[in-house]
């Protein structure tokens, strides 16, 4: 496999010919400071809004790495090695932990093109909505803070410096930072293009100019996925849009770069969660999820909703398995979800009852049939089946149920005697600080798995949060094991290496007596009230199965 540079299928994100013939306008300079979020339910925060539809185009520069931006329902992280282009009319929201500060530059401009009497609305020419400058960060922030100084004078020759500064800026953002760069964004583009035809880490790498491991480690660094899960990514969605328009299995494995049906099959549920005949089947039906962890009863179900919220609560993990299926993003803001929903019409609607008003029950009512599940009234089980017998799909319910409760079983005779003897206390750390995990937030162990909880864990329902890294309140639970949750952003890592390097922390007899074992949790938000979900308990029951393996 060679990828020639005139191939138009191996081009670069950016458009180069477009670019010869553009002229970018700066417009308008504003400065987005300290933001917040507002909270929700318990403890759970949602999106300011920046701007329902963007007024214009604008390049959004954040100064520290601190929070995320949600651009049409899709979350990226906010750091200032990443540019983030908005397209007019796009929704814009803004989400932060509290006790952190960021500073946003945002660039208004528009896009004349030569021979046109108008700006363009054509945004071929700019590439993808994020966009890297690892390599100038220094020069970046200069640059940002002498266009906004020079255009916040209103002086005729200032702002003629501030557009003769923002094109440099823009210099920044279509560069190459290096050759290797421009070679992964190829790779990438070539994937997209070919996935039709056998491609192997090997010739990648080589066209590439790279050997197999740092190819593989710096594709995953610049991408968030590795080859071959981009691969499987592109591969699938191409999948599913055959399906949609009704071609055979044999035709779309023949049409995705699989040998055969059946491969394909197997390849499909590997990467969805179930087959391809199913996944046809409950795409006849139009079913939204209102709130977040509605998602998961519906994916236990094995049915993808039509349109649901896709935010900072998805990891990647979501995102590259069921974006592609979300026809329909909503947000948190009451009236662009109704509005929304009305011009979609759902079958039918499932929501929290707590997340929602009463009011907008109701209005929720006029458009589709609405299961309002009871959230803290009945546990998971019940959840389930609830959405299960409301969407006539008691037979799947009872049957992953069944198979939920056989892999319990399984993992129950892997567990070593100490775990079984000690007491067990279980913990979250977030940017927010500590969450220790009661017996509801803990039902996988505690009840499931019948461990047994470390003294006055019986006494909180859901969690008790502590608002530091702080381990001194640790110690009246005297666990003799810990389990712990870490977030994997910056500010969860540096919280977890503080605790761990805390006197009190050393004190603790689970961590005197090597009793601390980490797990990794797929989960959206690191609080088991959202997760407490039957997708979110199996992947969980997984990780523990994992962790028992190796012990």
């Amino acid at each position: 496999m060679t990828m020639d540079p005139h191939d138009p299928l191996s081009i670069k994100p950016l458009n180069i010919e477009l670019l010869q013939n553009a002229w970018i306008r700066l417009v308008e300079v504003s400065i987005e400071k300290d933001f917040s979020v507002y909270p929700l339910l318990y403890g759970i925060a949602s999106d300011q809004l920046l701007y329902a539809a963007a007024p214009s185009h604008i390049c959004i520069v954040p100064v520290h790495r601190y929070g995320n931006i949600v651009i049409d329902g899709l979350l990226y992280p906010l750091h200032p090695d990443t540019v983030h282009i908005i397209r007019s009319g796009q929704r814009v929201e803004l989400n932060a932990p509290p006790g952190g500060k960021q500073f946003l530059y945002l660039f208004h401009f528009e896009i004349w093109i030569r021979g046109e009497h108008a700006p363009a609305s054509n945004f071929a020419i700019l590439g993808p909505e994020v966009a890297s400058v690892s390599s100038s960060i220094v020069q970046l922030m200069t640059l940002c803070k002498k266009v906004a100084d020079h255009w916040g004078t209103g002086d005729p020759a200032d702002r003629f410096a501030s557009q003769a500064g923002f094109q440099d800026i823009l210099h920044l953002i279509f560069r190459k930072s290096s050759p290797s760069e421009a070679m992964l964004d190829q790779a990438h583009e070539y994937i997209k293009h070919h996935y039709r035809n056998e491609i192997t880490i090997e010739q990648l790498a080589e066209s590439a100019g790279m050997n197999r491991y740092s190819f593989m480690r710096a594709f995953k660094e610049r991408f968030g996925q590795s080859v071959m899960g981009y691969l499987a990514e592109v591969r699938t969605n191409q999948a599913k849009r055959l399906m949609e328009e009704g071609y055979s299995l044999q035709h779309v494995a023949d049409e995705t770069g699989y040998k055969d049906a059946l491969y394909f099959s197997s390849q499909f549920k590997k990467h969805v969660g179930f087959s391809p005949k199913i996944y046809q089947a409950n795409r006849q039906s139009k079913v939204a999820a209102y709130s977040w962890p509605n998602i998961d009863h519906l994916l236990a179900l094995q049915i993808i909703p039509f349109a649901a919220p896709i935010d900072h609560f998805w990891t990647q993990h979501y995102r590259n398995k069921y974006r592609f299926d979300v026809k329909v993003v909503l947000s948190h803001d009451y009236d662009f979800n109704r509005e929304a929903l009305m011009r979609a019409r759902p079958d039918r609607i499932v929501a929290l009852a707590e997340l929602v008003p009463d009011e907008e029950k109701e209005k929720l009512l006029q458009i589709a049939p609405v299961l309002f599940l009871p959230w803290f009234e009945e546990n998971w089980r019940d959840h389930l089946r609830l959405t299960a017998q409301f969407l006539n799909r008691e037979r799947e319910g009872e049957n992953w149920l069944a198979q939920y409760d056989d892999k319990v079983q399984a993992v129950r005779e892997k567990v070593p005697d100490f775990f079984r003897r000690g007491t067990l206390l279980i913990l979250n750390v977030s940017p927010k600080g500590i969450r220790i995990w009661g017996e509801r937030a803990g039902t996988v162990l505690y009840d499931d798995l019948q461990f047994n909880c470390a003294k006055g864990v019986e006494q909180i329902k859901y969690t008790q949060y502590m608002e530091s890294f702080d381990a001194e309140p640790l110690t009246a639970f005297e666990a003799d094991m810990l389990l712990v949750n870490v977030m994997k952003d910056r500010q969860s890592q540096m919280g977890w290496e503080r605790l761990q390097q805390s006197q009190a922390w050393q004190g603790l007899k689970a961590v005197q007596n090597h009793r601390v074992y980490c797990i990794s949790r797929n989960v959206r938000t690191g609080d088991p009230i959202v997760d407490y979900t039957a997708y979110q308990q199996n992947l969980l029951l997984h990780e523990l199965d994992m962790l028992f393996r190796e012990l």
